[in-house]
């Protein structure tokens, strides 16, 4: 059953599809259709048991150019929210290239959410926005509500986790890093300041390139992050989140969903890729990243190209995609679930949408013959023997059904060919639908 929306987020939805058909965020979930099957064995699987046992794992999604990798990774991040695992979604690209730990990790740090998100007001998305939901929650258990003066007593029992050492950390300065950081962002829940030491503390922990006798001097710290200590210290945060503040797991998502070619073929940075993807396998299995499910999203060309190429990580990821019944299988291939019967559930949630957003009533036997003409239409003038592409069959659907609410008509398979010939796709999405073919 499909979440129930209001009017407002209705409109919110249409104004995004009609704008440009991509996944709408948050709301995702109110038009997924077709993997819901693999949603439930993940959620039930690592989100309510392994993740919080510190069982981690990795899983590869695999889907062409609009076969729904971000709309799949937000429905998994909303679910990862309610069963109260933190997450953090990185889009690969240029800001992000997978070939550089230091990148990774600072994107990582930079774009963690904490579960309760929706709760309360956080400054941005950020490593201190799970600080500042553990302390608030610490504030409430208390008895302390916003606005209250806070008893040094209670200040010091919340302070408690950021009090003492850590010995055996994977990154020792960003062990103190955090307790230190801990330790300011309870001082702001309670009324205090933030001094520039702070701010350059802050910037730190999410691996900016800071120095000062401040940082030196107060915390110990010296040394920026670089590639060669950025997983030790993702190690070092994810532990400590879960030991300090006990976070019960964590989805930390890449998603390729440009098409940029992060992997160079054959190049230094292809191989540097790689042994990244390696490491988060190879150490999460080991309970390195305790509590991790890492996943990457990419296009099937990524697994053809490069994947197949080398040996270690084709195993590890394997040919045999994921279903219900082999919930450890890492490759989830999306291609798999897309077909013309997934389209017209799709379809469906977009009239409700529209109807919900407009007021609209539609005549649904008319609408849904005019579906399948449009989708036969797509198939024939697009070149899609299978099925189309559910971003494809969004950009022209949402169009036609605008347009519906006007005066409701019957469409033949003909008339939709010329519709689709008539009403072209964006030019990122003409090139990106050349390329796929």
């Amino acid at each position: 059953m499909k979440p129930d929306i209001t009017p407002q987020q209705a409109r919110r939805i249409k104004s995004q599809l009609m704008n440009s058909p991509v996944a709408p965020g948050g709301l995702s979930s109110v038009i997924n259709v077709g993997t819901d099957a693999i949603l439930n064995v993940l959620e039930e699987r690592y989100f309510l048991r392994d993740l919080a046992d510190g069982i981690s794992c990795f899983k590869y999604v695999e889907g062409d150019y609009g076969s729904g990798k971000t709309q799949f990774i937000n429905c998994l991040t909303k679910r990862a929210h309610k069963q109260n695992i933190a997450t953090s979604v990185v889009s690969i690209g240029q800001e992000c290239p997978f070939s550089s730990p230091l990148a990774i990790f600072r994107n990582v740090m930079v774009s963690f959410v904490p579960p309760d998100a929706d709760e309360h007001i956080f400054e941005g998305h950020g490593i201190e926005s799970l600080f500042q939901s553990y302390v608030r929650a610490e504030l409430r258990k208390l008895g302390i509500t916003p606005g209250d003066s806070v008893p040094d007593n209670v200040r010091h029992q919340i302070e408690r986790p950021f009090a003492s050492a850590w010995v055996g950390a994977p990154d020792a300065q960003m062990a103190g890093a955090l307790a230190g950081l801990g330790k300011v962002l309870t001082g702001i829940e309670c009324g205090a300041a933030v001094a520039v030491a702070d701010q350059e503390l802050m910037q730190w922990v999410r691996g900016d390139s800071v120095r000062s006798n401040n940082l030196k001097q107060r915390y110990g710290l010296y040394e920026p992050a670089r590639d060669e200590t950025a997983f030790r210290r993702l190690k070092t945060v994810v532990n400590f989140l879960r030991e300090r503040l006990n976070y019960r797991g964590f989805l930390i998502a890449f998603d390729e969903g440009t098409r940029v070619n992060a992997f160079r073929r054959g190049t230094a940075k292809q191989r540097q890729a790689i042994e990244n993807m390696l490491t988060m396998i190879n150490q999460n299995a080991e309970g390195d990243f305790g509590g991790v499910m890492f996943l990457y999203a990419a296009t099937p060309d990524f697994r053809a190209d490069v994947i197949q190429t080398y040996i270690a990580l084709k195993d590890r990821i394997g040919a045999v995609a994921f279903n219900p019944g082999r919930p450890m299988t890492p490759l989830i291939n999306l291609d798999d679930q897309n077909s013309d019967e997934t389209l017209r559930e799709l379809g469906m949630c977009l009239l409700d949408v529209f109807s919900q957003a407009d007021g609209v009533s539609w005549d649904l036997d008319l609408q849904r013959a005019n579906m399948n003409s449009l989708i036969d239409g797509q198939k024939r003038q697009l070149g899609y023997p299978r099925s189309v592409p559910p971003r494809y069959f969004v950009f022209y659907w949402c169009r036609f059904l605008e347009e519906q609410q006007l005066r409701q008509r019957a469409l033949t398979v003909e008339e939709a060919m010329q519709y689709v010939q008539s009403n072209n796709l964006p030019d990122s999405e003409t090139a990106n639908a050349a390329e796929a073919q």
